[in-house]
Parts: structure tokens; sequence; C-alpha cells
């Protein structure tokens, strides 16, 4: 089976998957942790660029791409997704078609 039909071969990045917890600090303050949810094999594909306001004096820049895992039942929209040195946010997660048990993972990050 070659990469571009599906091989498992094709997914080489491995990713830590995280969700975030958070927690009352003792100033009634609220303090948002990361913990790892899942380790996945994924195949990390660029999207595009788009600009953002972020209310400073530039826009910013927001990156966009997918990555192609096996499916997990853990995966879910909200969470971080660290690939190569990168912290991605997940848009969406959705099924691959027409690939049983693989799913797709819509990312962003803001890029500065």
């Amino acid at each position: 089976m070659s990469p571009s039909t599906g091989s498992i071969g094709v997914l080489r990045t491995l990713a830590i998957l995280e969700a975030a917890t958070e927690a009352e600090t003792v100033f009634g303050g609220r303090s948002r942790t990361w913990a790892q949810v899942a380790a996945l094999w994924i195949d990390l594909r660029p999207g595009g660029h788009r600009e953002a306001a972020v209310g400073g004096p530039r826009p910013g820049l927001i990156e966009t791409a997918s990555a192609e895992a096996r499916t997990h039942a853990a995966a879910a929209r909200g969470q971080r997704l660290k690939a190569g040195g990168d912290a991605w946010r997940v848009i969406a997660v959705t099924p691959a078609q027409p690939k049983a048990g693989r799913m797709t993972l819509t990312l962003e990050r803001l890029w500065p």
C-alpha cells in the first residue's frame, strides 16, 4: 500500500494531544494548565495563512493546518496538539473519509 492510498507509514510525526484544566487560585483568579491526553502519530499538512485582529498595532497572522491520525476517542475541539515544538489549537475533529479508523484534526495557531 503506497502512502497516497492510506498506509500507516505516512503518520511520521509524533504529537501530544493535551486538554486544558482550570483551577481557582488562592487569590480568586483562574489558573489554566495543560495535561496530556494522548500521544498520536500524525501526518501534519500545512494549510494557509490569514490575518487576524489581535488588539495590537499590527494584525496577527493565523496559520492553519490539518493533521491525519488514527481515531482516538479523547480527541475533541478546544484541545491543544503539540507537534515539532509548535502548539496548535484543535478547531475541529472529523472522521477521515473514506479511511475507516482515521480522523482529521483541523488546526490553527497564532503566528507572531
